[in-house]
């Protein structure tokens, strides 16, 4: 199991969180606490990067779901970067593929902006 790993990357009024590693129970509370700082920091536009990361369990898809609904409180916007196709999966199998933009790199999210 790799370690869980949370970079902050951010630019302009996009906010990118790396995420490495297993996002699992264990590791969802770090992430939301990176999400909810970027949040309060001013941030309407986040980027979660999941292309280092090897596994995402539900908890994780929650943290993903809460800050969606956050964001879009305050008209922002949320967006995956993910090239793991078990991981793209996950998301196809919750529904979430409908609901969170996916991408394959970070370029794909500025083409989409």
């Amino acid at each position: 199991m790799s370690p869980f790993v949370i970079r902050d990357d951010s630019s302009d009024d996009i906010a990118v969180i790396e995420v490495d590693g297993y996002v699992d129970f264990d590791a969802a509370p770090a992430l939301k606490r990176s999400i909810v700082r970027q949040i309060d920091a001013g941030s309407r536009h986040l980027v979660i990067d999941l292309s280092a990361a090897e596994f995402i369990d539900s908890t994780a898809i929650g943290v993903l779901v809460g800050a969606l609904k956050r964001l879009q409180e305050s008209s922002g916007s949320l967006a995956v970067v993910c090239t793991n196709e078990n991981i793209l999966n996950i998301f196809e199998i919750v529904g979430l593929d409908d609901m969170i933009p996916l991408h394959r790199s970070r370029d794909d999210v500025a083409r989409a902006a």
